[in-house]
């Protein structure tokens, strides 16, 4: 049976500090901030902070910034990068991106950074309905999605028509986890709720789609 919550959380229970690559902040979402506050965004949620390096990043920037993960243990080490860097406008909540405990069109913003293609096509289906659901008029979302033409992809356990089952290794720890695969036009199926969505190659990381969609 796969266990995509518990593995991550068992992984960053072991952490003793923060890894370089978890501090590094995703160039896309670094880059969009000024765009961001172009349009007046206030509200955002990172969808998978993880140990809150984008929550940091935003908080910083002077947005009010919820973060949601599945993983008790990285929103404890979130929490205490957040009380280290002094930020008083971060919310840290456990939930999943299936079931995002907010209200209706409560957000300017929603980031999502290597989270929503792991999980089978229909939670991923959900998940998007969520960002849909949760993002006032002309909200943004920025994402990025792993592409068919990821190396990683046929390998592993084929669970379903482009996802798999694939052993990964971060700080020579092993677990396997989820990996869904887009083609560009599923991407933009994927999101086809919305008033405009560009679906484009990561310049930094060619294996990814950069999504960037406006309601």
């Amino acid at each position: 049976m796969i266990q995509t919550k518990s593995n991550w959380d068992r992984y960053y229970s072991t952490l003793k500090r923060i890894p370089r690559r978890l501090k590094k902040t995703a160039q896309f979402v670094a880059d969009a901030v000024p765009a961001l506050k172009k349009h007046k965004v206030k509200r955002v949620l990172d969808l998978g902070c993880g140990a809150g390096r984008h929550c940091v990043l935003l908080a910083s920037s002077s947005f009010e910034v919820v973060g949601i993960d599945i993983s008790k243990y990285a929103l404890k080490i979130a929490r205490r990068w957040v009380q280290k860097e002094g930020l008083e406008n971060v919310a840290l909540i456990r939930a999943t991106m299936t079931n995002v405990p907010l209200n209706d069109r409560c957000l300017d913003a929603v980031v999502s950074v290597s989270v929503m293609h792991h999980a089978l096509k229909k939670d991923i289906m959900t998940s998007a309905s969520e960002v849909y659901r949760i993002l006032g008029k002309n909200g943004w979302f920025l994402a990025n999605l792993a592409s068919i033409h990821d190396p990683r992809y046929g390998t592993g356990l084929k669970l379903e028509k482009d996802t798999f089952w694939i052993l990964e290794g971060y700080e020579k720890k092993q677990f396997g986890e989820l990996h869904h695969f887009f083609t560009k036009r599923e991407a933009l199926r994927l999101l086809s709720l919305f008033s405009r969505v560009e679906v484009t190659s990561m310049i930094d990381k060619p294996n990814y789609w950069k999504i960037v969609a406006v309601k």
